[in-house]
C-alpha cells in the first residue's frame, strides 16, 4: 500500500482541468436541470454541461448535428426484451429520425434528439426498464458478456445474475455518478466461447478452473490499444461482486488525475504493479482471494452466422447489422419477430449485430422471410459477419473518415472480389486513435488518419494486423500507415488473398494469423502487400506469395531473398541458384539478368531484383524499407 499511495500522491499534485471541473459543478445539478434545458431550449445549457456532465447521463451534443443530441442508452449484457425492443424501436421513431446505432459495448444510441424532448424521451425508456444513466465520461460504462449467456451449449456459468449485482453496486448511485478518475468498461463471460471480447476491459472476469471448480479468473487493465493483464485471482460467482466493489473503490481512492491520456486503470497497474494493486483491493475489502485457475477460453465455438443450437433445442437466428447502422422500424420489427417466432428477446453483440433467441427449428424458415431479414441478413460474406466500425465524422466530433460507409464499402468489395470465401474475418474500424472502433483487437484493424500526400491532404487509415480474442488475448500490430482511402480495399485484398489461399478449411484468420503470419516478419507481410499492388499499378502480371521460400527465415534479408527467389522463377522459369538460401549459395554463380533470358523487364527493377538476390552480403539488401526505397523509382 506505501507504494500506492506515494504513486497516487505525486501523480495527482496537480489535476487536470476535468478534475477542477467536478469541483466547481456537480452532475446532480445537471441532471435536475434537464427539465429546464428542456423548457427554454439549447441555449440556455451552459458549457460545462453541455459538454461534460449531461454526458454522465448519456447526452451527448454532437456538433455534427448542430443543436441535436445522442443519447447513449445502457443496455446490460446487451439483453431487450420485447417490451424494450419495441420502446427503443417507437422513440427512434418519434424523436430521432427513425435512426439506432448498435454499439460495440452491446448497446443503442440514439441520434438526432432535441433537448426540447429528451425528458420525455427517458421517461418513455424509464417505463420499460431502461435507463441512459451513466453510459458516458468518468462512469462504470455498460457491462457486456457473451450474448448466448445462460443458453448456449458452451456455456458454464450463467452470469446475468452476477451482472446484475455488479450494476447495483453503481448504477444511480450518487457516490459513483462521475466519481471515478476516468472510464471504467467491465465484461463477464462464463463461457467457453469468446464471444464478447472479453480481455478488452478495464476489469475482466473470464471464466476459469481451479481445483475442479468453475468459477472466474480475473484480468485487470485493458482498453483500446491494451489488452487486459491476467491479475492472478480465481473468484467463485458469489466474489465477483464484493471483488469488484473494492477494486472500484481503490481506483476511485487511488487514480490518477493528472493526465486524461494516461489515467485508466492500466496506468494504475503499470506505475504500481498488478501484485501491489491486488492487495490494495484485498485491504479495501477486507479479504484475501485464491490466486488464479485456468483460464477456460480457449475453445472456439459459437460461430456467430447462421443458427446456433441452444441447450433448450431452440436456435439462436444471428442478424448481421453492417456497421451497427439500424433503425427504429428495424428494431420494432426484430421485437415482434422475436415475440412471434422466438422467446420474445432479442440479444445484442459487440460486433454491433444481434440475435433472435428461443426460436424452435420448425419455426426458422418462416422467420427467416420476414422483411427484417430479408434487409439484415442471417447468413452473409465472412466480410460483413464480423465488421465493426464506430461512428465516424457524420456522428463524431473526433471522427477523422466516415468510417461506417468506408467499412461497408471494403466489406462489399471483398464480398465481389471473393464471393465464395469460407472462415472467419474480423475488420474492426476507428474512426480516431481513439480507438472505438476497437481496432487493437480485430483480425485486421483500421484507424482513420489524416495525411498529406504530394502536398495535398489525404484521408486514409493505419492498417493493423493480428489481433486476437480467443486465448488470452493480444493486441494488434501496426502493419502500414497512411493508407489512402481509395486504396485500402486494395491492400487488404492482398492479405486476404493470402489467407483463403492458404488457410484449412473453415480456419479462423485468428488461427491462421499464428500459424502462418507469425512465421514471417512485419516487415515482410507488409511488403507483400505493397509489391503486388505496384505491380497491379504497373499493369505487370506478377505476384509474390507467401511460401517456404520466405516462412521461417530468422532475418529480413533472409525474407528478401526469399521473395527475390520468387519474382526471378516466375519471370523467368528458371531459379537463380540450385540452393534457396542465403547461406548456401557462396559457392555457386551470380544469376543471369532476366533481360539476358528474353524477359522484358524495366532497367531499374531488373537492378532491384538483382540486388535481391545478390550472393554478396555487401551487395545485398538488408530491410525491406531499402527495397521499397528503390521501388517506389521504378
Amino acid at each position: 500500500m506505501e507504494k500506492l499511495l506515494r504513486v497516487s500522491q505525486e501523480r495527482n499534485k496537480k489535476i487536470n482541468k476535468i478534475e477542477l471541473l467536478k469541483q466547481q459543478h456537480t452532475p446532480q445539478e445537471a441532471w435536475e436541470k434537464l427539465e429546464y434545458y428542456a423548457e427554454n431550449g439549447f441555449s440556455s445549457i451552459p458549457e460545462h454541461d453541455l459538454n461534460y456532465f449531461l454526458k454522465c447521463f448519456g447526452i451527448f451534443y454532437r456538433p455534427a448535428t448542430p443543436e441535436r443530441f445522442m443519447l447513449r442508452v445502457r443496455i446490460p449484457g446487451g439483453r431487450l426484451t420485447y417490451q424494450q425492443a419495441k420502446r427503443l424501436g417507437e422513440v427512434a421513431k418519434k424523436y430521432g429520425n427513425d435512426y439506432i446505432d448498435l454499439t460495440t459495448r452491446m448497446q443503442v444510441e440514439l441520434r438526432y434528439i432535441r433537448i426540447e424532448d429528451i425528458p420525455q424521451l427517458l421517461r418513455e425508456l424509464e417505463e420499460v426498464g431502461i435507463t441512459t444513466f451513466q453510459t458516458g465520461v468518468d462512469n462504470f460504462r455498460n457491462i457486456v458478456q457473451d450474448p448466448l449467456d445462460g443458453l448456449a451449449f458452451d456455456n458454464v456459468i450463467p452470469t446475468w445474475d452476477i451482472l446484475l449485482k455488479l450494476q447495483d453496486i453503481f448504477l444511480k448511485k450518487e457516490e459513483w455518478v462521475c466519481k471515478l478518475p476516468r472510464k471504467f468498461n467491465i465484461s463477464i463471460s462464463g463461457s467457453f466461447s469468446n464471444r464478447c471480447n472479453v480481455y478488452g476491459h478495464d476489469a475482466c472476469f473470464v471464466l476459469a478452473e481451479k481445483d475442479g471448480i468453475f468459477g472466474f479468473n480475473v484480468f485487470l487493465g485493458g482498453k483500446v490499444g491494451a489488452v487486459a493483464k491476467p491479475a492472478d485471482v480465481f473468484l467463485l460467482g458469489e466474489e465477483v461482486p464484493p471483488f469488484f466493489e473494492a477494486l472500484g473503490r481503490v481506483f476511485k481512492k487511488y487514480g490518477f488525475k493528472d493526465s486524461r491520456n494516461k489515467n485508466r486503470l492500466k496506468y494504475l497497474i503499470d506505475a504500481v504493479g498488478m501484485e501491489e494493486l491486488i492487495k490494495a483491493v484485498e485491504i479495501e475489502g477486507g479479504r484475501g482471494f485464491r490466486s488464479g485457475g485456468i483460464t477456460q477460453t480457449p475453445v472456439q465455438g459459437g460461430d456467430k452466422t447462421g443458427k446456433v443450437q441452444l441447450k433448450d433445442g431452440t436456435f439462436a437466428l444471428h442478424m448481421v447489422v453492417p456497421s451497427g447502422i439500424f433503425s427504429g422500424t428495424a428494431m420494432i420489427e426484430a421485437a415482434e419477430a422475436s415475440r412471434e417466432y422466438g422467446g420474445g428477446e432479442l440479444r445484442l453483440t459487440v460486433e454491433q449485430n444481434l440475435y433472435v433467441v428461443g426460436v424452435p427449428e420448425e419455426k426458422i424458415e418462416k422467420l427467416l422471410s420476414e422483411n427484417v431479414f430479408q434487409k439484415y441478413k442471417n447468413k452473409t460474406s465472412i466480410f460483413f459477419a464480423d465488421l465493426i466500425a464506430c461512428a465516424g465524422t457524420e456522428h463524431c466530433p473526433f471522427g477523422v473518415i466516415p468510417n461506417k460507409p468506408d467499412a461497408i464499402k471494403m466489406a462489399g468489395y471483398l464480398t465481389e472480389k471473393f464471393p465464395d470465401a469460407t472462415g472467419k474475418l474480423r475488420m474492426y474500424w476507428s474512426a480516431c486513435q481513439k480507438g472505438c472502433g476497437i481496432h487493437g483487437l480485430g483480425d485486421i484493424g483500421f484507424v482513420g488518419v489524416k495525411f498529406r500526400k504530394d502536398g495535398q491532404p489525404v484521408l486514409g487509415v493505419d492498417i493493423h494486423f493480428g489481433g486476437t480474442i480467443t486465448r488470452e488475448s493480444d493486441e494488434g500490430k501496426l502493419l502500414i500507415k497512411n493508407v489512402p482511402l481509395d486504396e485500402a480495399e486494395l491492400y487488404v485484398e492482398e492479405l486476404v488473398a493470402e489467407y483463403l489461399r492458404l488457410m484449412k478449411r473453415d480456419e479462423p484468420f485468428e488461427e491462421f494469423y499464428r500459424r502462418v503470419l507469425t512465421r514471417l516478419s512485419r516487415e515482410a507481410v507488409r511488403f507483400l502487400i505493397v509489391f503486388n499492388n505496384l505491380m497491379k499499378k504497373k499493369g505487370f502480371d506478377l505476384r509474390i506469395e507467401i511460401n517456404e521460400l520466405v516462412l521461417g527465415r530468422s532475418t529480413e534479408e533472409e525474407e528478401i531473398f526469399g521473395y527475390g527467389y520468387q519474382i526471378y522463377r516466375r519471370l523467368t522459369g528458371k531459379a537463380p541458384y540450385t540452393r534457396p538460401s542465403i547461406m548456401e549459395i557462396y559457392d555457386q554463380p551470380e544469376p543471369e539478368k532476366p533481360s539476358r533470358l528474353g524477359v522484358s523487364i524495366p532497367k531499374k527493377f531488373e537492378k532491384v531484383l538483382m540486388k535481391m538476390l545478390s550472393k554478396n552480403p555487401e551487395k545485398r539488401y538488408r530491410v525491406f524499407t531499402e527495397v521499397e526505397q528503390d521501388l517506389e523509382e521504378i
